[in-house]
């Protein structure tokens, strides 16, 4: 469960997400103008105040009084082979954003001056409509299981000015991923926009399909998910263990998506290095997580530790591809 796309079962996660979702809406009338499965309908279920978070959820992203009602721009749909929605400004996405600056760390508020914004949602440009149409495109040719699960729970992707956030997802607004915009630009190292953009696709994707299975299934025992706090290997500050949870799926998927974009994808030999260093880079963080998440087993349930496992064995797998491709094991041993 969770660590290997399936389309199948995040349909499942989703269709129970949202069936409590419109049982909320209609007690309360409180659904709006945004259409069926939609992230601006399940905010309005979180201000309606009936409707409890996903088990693993960080209590960060609880729901905000004082957003606006749930009417949403007409949808404008991704060309291609993923007719995702090219999320416009809205009130639900602004204040998804106005959440996540408030969680972050001492020392990563947002940025003045002439630096712009800490983080504000922007519309979609053509130039950037095609770097997602690429995206999908590399993705269904590279790993299909990866983007049919990216169908089934992701409909809006939320483009970022600023510079506070690199992107993120808010259970609140669930259906709706946040990335900079940045990440559809050819990055320092020289990883291509759509290698890019892939990646922070499948980072936040993959949160949007633990928060969803989360609501059905719990992988914490209760009570810790939101108690004693650790080190993750993605961010500077510690986290509860929801949050290591969900980075270790994160980490190995990501890990797997450049294995197979090293061996599939057309690249120039300058991005095939940068893409095997960052792959390199993301094998030493997986086993940080993995092995941090092993010294916790005694706070995951049965389905918990199945997915640990999980990722366990094919983090194992993915270390030995690269100790045979390049004679050397990287990180450490899960």
């Amino acid at each position: 469960m969770l660590v290997t796309p399936d389309a199948v079962a995040a349909r499942r996660a989703e269709d129970a997400l949202w069936h409590a979702t419109d049982a909320v809406l209609r007690r309360t009338g409180a659904g709006g103008s945004a259409p069926s499965r939609h992230p601006a309908r399940k905010a309005a279920a979180h201000r309606a105040g009936a409707e409890p978070p996903p088990l693993t959820a960080p209590p960060e992203r609880t729901a905000s009084a004082g957003e606006a009602p749930a009417t949403v721009p007409p949808p404008r749909k991704a060309a291609g082979r993923w007719a995702v929605d090219l999320a416009d400004p809205a009130p639900h996405l602004a204040a998804a954003v106005g959440r996540a600056l408030a969680s972050l760390p001492q020392g990563r508020e947002p940025k003045s001056g002439t630096e712009g914004p800490g983080a504000v949602v922007r519309a979609w440009e053509t130039e950037q409509a095609a770097v997602l149409a690429e995206t999908a495109e590399r993705l269904d040719e590279v790993w299909p299981a990866m983007l049919a699960e990216l169908r089934e729970g992701v409909r809006q992707i939320a483009l970022l000015a600023g510079h506070a956030i690199d992107g993120f997802t808010d259970f609140t607004t669930h259906g709706a991923v946040f990335v900079n915009a940045t990440r559809l630009t050819v990055g320092r190292t020289g990883l291509p926009g759509w290698v890019r953009l892939a990646d922070a696709l499948v980072h936040e994707g993959t949160h949007t399909r633990c928060n969803a299975a989360a609501f059905s299934t719990p992988f914490l025992v209760p009570a810790t998910g939101s108690g004693a706090s650790v080190m993750t290997p993605l961010r500077p500050d510690p986290r509860p263990l929801t949050g290591l949870f969900q980075q270790t799926v994160v980490l190995v998927r990501q890990t797997v998506l450049y294995r197979l974009i090293h061996q599939q994808a057309p690249l120039s030999d300058l991005q095939r290095v940068a893409v095997s260093e960052r792959r390199a880079r993301l094998l030493e963080k997986t086993f940080q997580g993995v092995d941090t998440l092993g010294r916790h087993r005694t706070a995951l349930t049965p389905a918990g530790e199945a997915v640990r496992a999980g990722a366990a064995d094919m983090l194992a797998a993915e270390a030995a591809r690269e100790e045979a491709r390049t004679g050397r094991l990287s990180g450490g041993r899960a």
